[in-house]
C-alpha cells in the first residue's frame, strides 16, 4: 500500500483536512513521518478508519500525481536546457550589442555637445579702456602780505594800544575827566572803544 499526505488522504476519504487533522490529534489515525518530518498516512490506515476508498477520489489522486510528475519534469528540463556557444559566436554577439548601444548613444552625445556650445557665454574681445584721471594743478594764489603797522613809540613807552598817540591820549583823558563814557569818547575820537577803555585803565 502507498502513503499519502494529509491533503491527499482527505481527498481519498472525501473528508476535509480539518477532519483528518482532528482524527490524528485524537489518536484515531496513526501517522508516520517522512524524511522532512511531514505527517504521512498509510492507505490501509485510511481504509481501517473510513472504510473502502472512493474510486472517483482514487482517479483524481492519480491525475494529480501525473500532473505533479509532468510539472516537475518540465522544470528539470528547463534547468538542463543550456545553450553552448563557441568563442567566436560569443564575441560576435558582444560586438553586435556594443555597436547597437553606440548607434543610440552617439547622436545623443552630438546633440548635447551642440547644446553646450549654444549656451556658452559670448566673451567680449574688445580691450577694456581705463579712463585716465585728470590731474588737477594746484592753484597758486598770490599771498597778500599784511602790512605791518609801524610801532608807536609813545604807545610802547606808556603801555598803550598802538593807535593811541600823545594827542589822542590827552584828549581821551580830558573827555574822561569830564565824565564821558568810553562809548561817548569813541564818538569824539576815531579810536576803537576797546583801545579807549584800555587807555583809561592804564592811565588811571
Amino acid at each position: 500500500m502507498a502513503i499519502h499526505n494529509i491533503t491527499d488522504s482527505a481527498l481519498l476519504v472525501k473528508k476535509s483536512r480539518r477532519t483528518i487533522q482532528r482524527y490524528i490529534a485524537s489518536g484515531k489515525l496513526t501517522i508516520i513521518r517522512d524524511t522532512l518530518g511531514n505527517p504521512q498516512i498509510d492507505t490501509t490506515e485510511l481504509i481501517a478508519v473510513f472504510g473502502p476508498l472512493s474510486k472517483v477520489s482514487q482517479n483524481k489522486l492519480v491525475k494529480k500525481s501525473q500532473y505533479v510528475a509532468v510539472k516537475s519534469s518540465s522544470k528539470t528540463s528547463k534547468k538542463n536546457n543550456t545553450v553552448t556557444l563557441t568563442h567566436d559566436e560569443l564575441e560576435d554577439i558582444i560586438t553586435r550589442a556594443v555597436e547597437k548601444a553606440l548607434s543610440k548613444a552617439i547622436p545623443l552625445l552630438i546633440e548635447q555637445k551642440n547644446t553646450a556650445q549654444i549656451l556658452e557665454p559670448i566673451s567680449s574681445t574688445a580691450p577694456v579702456v581705463h579712463k585716465k584721471r585728470k590731474t588737477t594743478l594746484p592753484i597758486h594764489r598770490p599771498s597778500i602780505a599784511k602790512k605791518k603797522e609801524a610801532k608807536n613809540g609813545y604807545a610802547v613807552a606808556f603801555g598803550l594800544p598802538n593807535a593811541i598817540t600823545e594827542v589822542i591820549h590827552l584828549r581821551i583823558m580830558k573827555l574822561h575827566g569830564e565824565g564821558l563814557t568810553s562809548r561817548e569818547i569813541g564818538i569824539e575820537v576815531s579810536v576803537s572803544q576797546a583801545s579807549i577803555q584800555r587807555t583809561i585803565n592804564v592811565s588811571t
